[in-house]
Parts: C-alpha cells; structure tokens; sequence
C-alpha cells in the first residue's frame, strides 16, 4: 500500500488548498476567521470508501505571540478495511492571526502504518523565517526562509477568502505558495466554469475549478485534479475528484455546520 500512503501525503496537501476557497467577502468588508465551522469529507479511492477527513475551527479565540489567533484543525484517516491493513491517520493545525489571517503556529502529526513523525513549525514572517522542529527530522530543528506571503497547509484554507470567486473569468488564474512538511509548494488554482453538481446533499450550484500541483509521477495529466466550490455566499469545497495513476479519487462533503446549524 505505499501508492496509497503516497497518494495520502500529497491529498492532505492539496487538500488544505481546496479548503482555502472556504468563504468570500461578497464585496462587503473582509470577513473575520470564523469559528465553530464543521465540514466532514469522505474520500473513495475508485469503489472503495478510503478514507474521511473533518475540518474543525475553534470557536475562540487565543493569545499566541501576543497576537489574537483562532485554531483550524484537519484530521484526515483510514476507514472500513484499510483501516486495518494500511491505517493512516494525519492531524494538522495551525493558529492564524485573525487579523492578517496569516500562520503564527502550526502543527503536524502523521500516523501511517509503522511510519511516524512530528513536526511544529513557528512562522516569522516579519523576519522572513519559519522556524521547523521535528524529532524525526536531522537536524531536529532548522530555519526555512519564506516570503511574508508564504502560507502553512491550514493558512490555504483562507487565501481565497476575499475573492470574489462568480466574477472570475473562466481560465483566470491564482497561485499560492505552501509550507508543507519542510518543502515549500506552487500551487495554481484555475477556474474551469459553473455547473450544477448533485449528491446526498442534493443538487448545488456550483463554480468548477482545477488545481496544479508540482510535476509527480502520481497524477495523469495537469489536469487531473477538478473541484467543485458552491456558488453561494459559503463558496464551500462541494467535491473534488483526482485522475491518479493507480485509480480514481473522489472526495466528497458529506455534512457541513456553522454554528452547529446544517447549511445543506
């Protein structure tokens, strides 16, 4: 299963971006970090249920560094039989200033077969600096530079936050660069067009986009990841599908709160 356990590494990876098209301004004044947010995925690797992920935010708010912050976290994991014969389950949060909505702190933690490893990671953007500690690592701790636009896999879920997304042109394109597990990430977001997508949910207009990552030997062509954002005022990640060499993945919502309210 060491496809798969790759597969899962570069999911959570891309993953954070997809998230980061949560919420748009609408033209009214840049929204704060909102908390006590719930979006539950579940992932299919072709037929099979693989995996499900939950994107939780803290409904306070913290003092880190002397600057006020909100908590994201994203646990991602095995389900049904490869729970059992090929468990992964990754965990990662970050504490964003809710005011530049930029990463002061994030932390990963990675439980995939035998495999496992630790990281935090303190963002200095003024300093142009992130700050890496791992045990597992060699050495234990060392200085990545970054630019002070640099996000974290969490901080991706709010680069899109005030775009207004229905008024981009079809082929228009943003890119965004992210810090994931001491490797620094291009990627670009496309939009694609807008379409009606149904589910469990029911059926939801839609803006349909592409991301690309970095060239790997995992995905068959440029265009083999596609997402679905809601073309409402909650711009919510609605479904995602990757065209892999070793299958098909889909990813797709399957409950999402505010407030503990039901939205779809």
């Amino acid at each position: 299963m060491k496809s798969y356990t790759q597969v899962s590494n570069l999911l959570l990876i891309f993953f954070g971006f997809f998230l980061s098209v949560n919420l748009t301004s609408y033209g009214q004044e840049r929204v704060s970090l909102q908390g006590n947010e719930l979006l539950n995925y579940r992932i299919h690797l072709g037929f099979i249920e693989a995996a499900s992920a939950q994107v939780k935010t803290n409904a306070t708010i913290s003092m880190l560094n002397n600057r006020p912050s909100r908590k994201v976290e994203i646990l991602g994991q095995t389900v049904s039989w490869l729970k059992f014969f090929s468990p992964v389950e990754d965990y990662w949060s970050a504490y964003l200033d809710i005011n530049t909505l930029m990463p002061i702190k994030t932390e990963m933690r990675k439980r995939e077969g035998r495999y496992q490893k630790e990281e935090q990671v303190y963002f200095a953007q003024d300093s142009g600096q992130a700050k890496i500690h791992s045990p597992q690592n060699t050495p234990v701790d060392k200085v990545l530079a970054i630019t002070p636009t640099t996000l974290d896999l969490i901080g991706g879920y709010f680069f899109l936050r005030d775009k207004a997304l229905n008024k981009m042109s079809i082929g228009q394109k943003l890119s965004a660069k992210v810090l994931v597990d001491g490797t620094i990430y291009e990627i670009w977001f496309i939009v694609k067009g807008y379409e009606s997508v149904s589910s469990n949910l029911g059926t939801v207009k839609c803006i349909r986009t592409s991301l690309v990552l970095p060239k790997n030997n995992l995905f068959k062509d440029e265009d083999a990841i596609r997402l679905w954002i809601t073309q409402d005022k909650y711009q919510v990640p609605f479904k995602m599908e990757v065209n892999l060499k070793i299958g098909f993945l889909s990813i797709d919502l399957t409950d999402y709160k505010i407030q503990g309210k039901n939205i779809y």
